[in-house]
């Protein structure tokens, strides 16, 4: 059992695994993507910061919509992460950096959007990331934020108490699990006024549920105690048979929250 979705400073594992993951989940929001680039106004000339990078694939879509006469910034703090960025080509109008969200390096009022894609969830300290970015961002310029609320998954086809027990190990495993519910609170405590919050559900097969979210969580709960790998084997049974006939569902809640400066 594998955990690909520890991206925190200093996380162990697989740097090549968490690059297969992050390029499986952008292939399925590749749509939804373009959308949240319109909500911030990104546009031709814009100067953008996006703060967890991963490999990139959002800064070299937004550095194609900006144009020559805009800038886009791509900073992660996994510099493996970086690495593969560069690797993959770096537009004209665009660069990477090993960088970290809670200590920008850029001046003040410097970026007219900054973006933090499932990133506040893997920060020990989210409220001084955000503060931060809202230092960072011009007058009227805009800030967005995606994080799931890892509490509010919903597997059905388990057996109930090893569903409790399993949740419960992957939430804890990550720096905030809790994150999406919290993004008002860090944004108020930020100073931001204006403060949009948009909660939607995403479901997702057996298949992509396990390679993207259950395996990760049955390793967090093997690990932290909370189960042994017989009761985790069973437990995996279950949902293949509900699978197999139909009756396997897993859904989780996702944060969308858009700020102006």
């Amino acid at each position: 059992m594998s955990d690909v979705t520890d991206f925190s400073v200093g996380a162990g594992g697989d740097a090549a695994e968490r690059i297969r993951y992050l390029d499986a989940v952008a292939q399925l929001g590749a749509q939804a993507k373009e959308a949240t680039f319109t909500m911030q106004g990104i546009a031709a000339n814009s100067r953008v910061l996006d703060c967890g990078c991963g490999v990139g694939d959002d800064v070299r879509a937004i550095a194609a919509r900006i144009g020559e006469g805009g800038m886009v910034v791509g900073i992660d703090a996994n510099e493996a992460l970086v690495t593969a960025a560069i690797a993959r080509g770096v537009p004209a109008n665009a660069r990477f950096a090993v960088g970290n969200a809670e200590t920008l390096s850029f001046p003040d009022a410097s970026f007219d959007a900054v973006r933090a894609e499932r990133l506040l969830q893997h920060l020990a300290d989210p409220q001084s990331a955000v503060q931060e970015m809202r230092r960072v961002l011009a007058p009227g310029g805009t800030l967005l934020a995606i994080d799931q609320d890892w509490q509010s998954i919903i597997v059905a086809g388990g057996n109930r108490d090893t569903t409790r027990r399993v949740v419960d190990a992957f939430v804890d495993s990550l720096a905030d699990g809790w994150a999406g519910r919290r993004h008002r609170e860090h944004f108020v405590g930020a100073g931001f006024t204006q403060i949009e919050s948009r909660p939607f559900v995403t479901s997702l097969s057996f298949a992509h549920a396990y390679a993207f979210v259950l395996e990760s969580a049955i390793a967090a709960a093997v690990r932290s105690g909370r189960l042994d790998r017989d009761e985790a084997d069973a437990w995996v049974r279950g949902l293949l048979a509900a699978d197999a006939r139909g009756a396997f569902f897993y859904c989780v809640t996702v944060f969308l929250t858009v700020a102006v400066r």
